[in-house]
């Protein structure tokens, strides 16, 4: 598995898990939160009382939907599998390299195109006439439910295939209407009722909110230019690109000889058509980030392989050319893909795991929030819902007047923090919180605490709970100033020392600690240091180091 980048992380936090004792759902806190992707997600982890079981049972799954948008790409060119073109087709799906990007990740974008691709390949490819319809109305309906912005993608389709039913469908316009809305309708009586049984709240309240989610995000001050999304083409599908700029040349030359008989369903204008569509959709949203490429590289590879067929049939019969085009194919797409997708090796979840792991273990799953600012420990509760960091609502955070982490923390402090590039983002107040009262075991792990000056002195314990009391020799950790305190402290193997807590001797074992002032007192050259140790641990091991930046990597 490679690792989970920062935006699966985030949809990975909106999971919709059962209320229960073990599993605190963490959907309510993004607006953004939408539940067709959750429902199954939430039924694997029903059972799970560890986010990592519930992290790897959601990847395979995701990795299911990934194959199955490869084979339905596959389908959508129109080929048989059972054939040797169909073979060539699918090896052609599986190794688009903006795929492997993002098309396995935790994110409802992957759902999202497997609507897409169905839709197409059961009007364009497979006409059923009214079971087609039936079905398209339906799927209509149900994406919108896997992503809010669904509807940019299947409205321009929709009005295609209602206006120019295909003819092979035997429909006539208002028929295929007729049968289209009686899909959509089942479809939203479907959901209201999957809705209602499963406590996810009112569909209204869902569509609405979504509306709302859609509308901030097309009025956000984030806005940019996809060039940079656009430009990971050139060095990840060149050959894509080259074939897609033949058909639409070609297409453009076209319509100069043959006129309006272009415009036909037996062309590849309608594979052209909802290309174009795709990146026009792409210029529209405000934040085209890399992942968007998810529903444009598919369609483009429709129009491409369409393209790439009709140029096939020219040259097979010359068989130097053959030999030239499966030299072109393995340097321009084959090695290519090879090259781009290999750095997926050097990702795997370990760290991301271990840190989990040491997480779950030093807190207790009701009491003690964890802040990471994406929910990577998804059976851990929030300090707050506005504490989930995103790049289109982290300007809310840093408002003047606004309520900032700080103020979170003092709140409803969290346990343990996990940096990341994400809490890069937060105003120096939030840091200055942060170095404190809490200190790091590693540089992506930071734990309730207070490095104390030599021989003890007075500290503030802000989340009652179970510490342990680290006393070593070491004099560095004292002189440090409040900026430089920031690297990981060290874990002496000896843990007895002379000296008292609150006037009571320690003695090396955990203590119980209450919100309030508290007093170590120590020998003159001893730094004690105070740590949150949680409800189950004896006392803390050694972390290896780790990089903040490297916790969750969003574009690579």
């Amino acid at each position: 598995q490679t690792r989970t980048p920062s935006n699966c992380s985030i949809h990975f936090a909106k999971i919709a898990f059962p209320k229960s004792d073990r599993l605190l759902g963490q959907a309510d806190v993004c607006r953004g939160a939408i539940a067709l992707l959750q429902f199954p997600l939430s039924w694997l982890a029903k059972n799970a009382s560890h986010s990592a079981i519930i992290l790897t049972s959601s990847r395979f799954l995701m990795l299911a939907i990934f194959w199955g948008n490869i084979v339905l790409l596959a389908l959508a060119t129109g080929e048989s599998l059972k054939t040797g073109r169909g073979l060539v087709a699918l090896l052609g799906a599986a190794t688009l390299a903006p795929l492997w990007d993002y098309g396995f990740e935790i994110r409802h974008d992957n759902l999202l195109l497997t609507g897409l691709l169905l839709t197409w390949y059961l009007v364009r490819i497979r006409p059923a006439g009214a079971v087609s319809y039936l079905a398209a109305g339906l799927l209509a309906v149900a994406m919108q439910f896997a992503a809010h912005k669904a509807f940019a993608y299947w409205l321009p389709i929709t009005l295609v295939i209602l206006a120019f039913p295909p003819p092979r469908h035997r429909l006539s316009r208002w028929k295929a209407f007729a049968f289209w809305t009686l899909g959509a309708l089942a479809a939203f009586a479907l959901l209201r009722l999957v809705y209602l049984l499963s406590g996810a709240g009112d569909l209204t309240d869902t569509t609405t909110n979504g509306i709302e989610f859609v509308s901030t995000v097309s009025t956000s001050n984030s806005r940019f230019w996809p060039t940079w999304t656009l430009t990971r083409l050139f060095w990840q599908t060149p050959l894509l690109l080259a074939l897609v700029t033949a058909a639409m040349f070609g297409l453009f030359l076209d319509s100069f000889k043959i006129g309006k008989s272009l415009m036909s369903w037996h062309s590849i204008v309608p594979e052209a058509g909802l290309f174009l569509a795709a990146l026009a959709i792409l210029f529209v949203n405000p934040t085209p980030f890399p992942y968007n490429l998810l529903h444009l590289v598919p369609f483009a590879y429709l129009l491409a392989y369409r393209c790439g067929t009709r140029l096939w049939s020219e040259i097979a019969p010359r068989s130097e050319f053959v030999v030239i085009s499966a030299m072109v194919l393995m340097v321009t797409h084959l090695a290519v893909f090879y090259v781009v997708t290999r750095r997926h090796l050097d990702w795997p979840n370990t760290r991301q795991f271990q840190l989990i792991e040491l997480a779950e273990s030093t807190t207790d799953p009701l009491k003690d929030p964890i802040f990471d600012g994406v929910g990577l420990v998804c059976t851990r509760p929030f300090i707050n819902s506005a504490s989930f960091l995103h790049s289109l609502t982290i300007q809310n955070l840093l408002q003047p007047g606004a309520t900032t982490i700080a103020d979170m923390l003092a709140a409803q402090p969290a346990a343990v923090i996990m940096p990341n590039y994400r809490t890069d983002w937060l105003r120096e107040e939030d840091h200055k919180f942060i170095r404190d009262h809490y200190v790091p075991l590693a540089e992506d792990f930071w734990v309730l605490g207070r490095v104390l000056p030599l021989g003890g002195g007075s500290f503030q314990v802000i989340h009652p709970g179970r510490y342990q009391i680290l006393v070593g020799s070491d004099t560095s950790e004292s002189t440090l100033t409040e900026h430089e305190r920031v690297r990981p402290i060290r874990l002496p193997g000896n843990l007895k020392c002379t000296g008292s807590l609150d006037g009571v001797p320690l003695d090396g074992n955990a203590v119980q600690l209450a919100v309030g002032m508290h007093t170590i007192q120590t020998e003159s050259n001893i730094v004690p240091t105070v740590v949150w140790l949680g409800p189950k641990k004896e006392r803390l091991e050694a972390l290896s180091p780790g990089d903040p930046r490297r916790l969750f990597v969003n574009w690579y």
